[in-house]
């Protein structure tokens, strides 16, 4: 794990997002499989590719997947591909041939076999599961990451590599990959924003068993290549 210090979350996405784009270049395949994750953070890195990295970045060799994805229409605001789409695929007119979204509006069940199958079909498999060039994920205030819960800690280890899993407090089912797919042996990049967040950090600093039964620090600790990128200074 590498931790990188900054100070505020503009600075640290400029960071995560020169270290992405040297993997993009450094890449010697056709495409470069790129996952990204929803949220407020999410937002913001979307904002700054467009507005900062727009020629910066051979985004034409990019094929964009989604780590989770909430179970709505992709037309509705809670909607990670909405955003991704609004903020920065439609300002670049990123093509659709690019772009492998989570069909929020399907059954959920059957949406997650499908997912996975669509990345079986076209990531490169490493052992047993696809892997992928990087992976962006974000942290809840709660620790979770992707969509696995505190309180759904078995998607860490689960077989498949997406499943559904529900909001511990509003029930809304999502689509999440899993943890093994996750640990599939790529570079990983995870920003932590806010002072609210600080535990998180202090967990993955100092260690200990707790770490187990948080997501996020589960993932970050048990990864070959994770690195975090925060404003949160301790």
């Amino acid at each position: 794990m590498k931790m990188y210090y900054y100070a505020d979350a503009k600075q640290a996405l400029r960071s995560m997002t020169d270290q992405l784009g040297a993997l993009i270049s450094a890449i010697g395949e056709p495409y470069f499989n790129l996952a990204v994750s929803g949220g407020g953070t999410a937002k913001k890195m979307f904002s700054l590719w467009a507005d900062e990295y727009r020629s910066l970045i051979d985004w034409k060799r990019v094929r964009f997947y989604w780590v989770d994805e909430r179970c709505v229409s992709p037309k509705d605001d809670e909607s990670n591909y909405k955003h991704a789409k609004d903020l920065f695929f439609d300002p670049l007119k990123i093509s659709t041939e690019q772009i492998f979204r989570i069909h929020g509006e399907s059954k959920p069940y059957e949406e997650s076999e499908r997912y996975s199958e669509v990345v079986r079909d076209h990531v490169p498999p490493v052992e047993k599961y696809p892997r992928f060039h990087s992976i962006i994920l974000g942290a809840g205030d709660d620790g979770h990451t992707a969509s696995i819960f505190p309180d759904n800690l078995s998607l860490l280890t689960a077989k498949d590599n997406y499943a559904v899993s529900h909001h511990p407090l509003s029930g809304q089912a999502r689509i999440t990959m899993t943890g093994p797919q996750i640990l599939c042996r790529c570079p990983i990049f995870v920003p932590i924003f806010g002072e609210h967040k600080k535990w998180i950090i202090e967990g993955l600093v100092k260690g200990g068993e707790k770490t187990t039964y948080i997501p996020v620090q589960y993932i970050v600790r048990a990864a070959e290549d994770a690195t975090i990128f925060t404003d949160i200074a301790i």
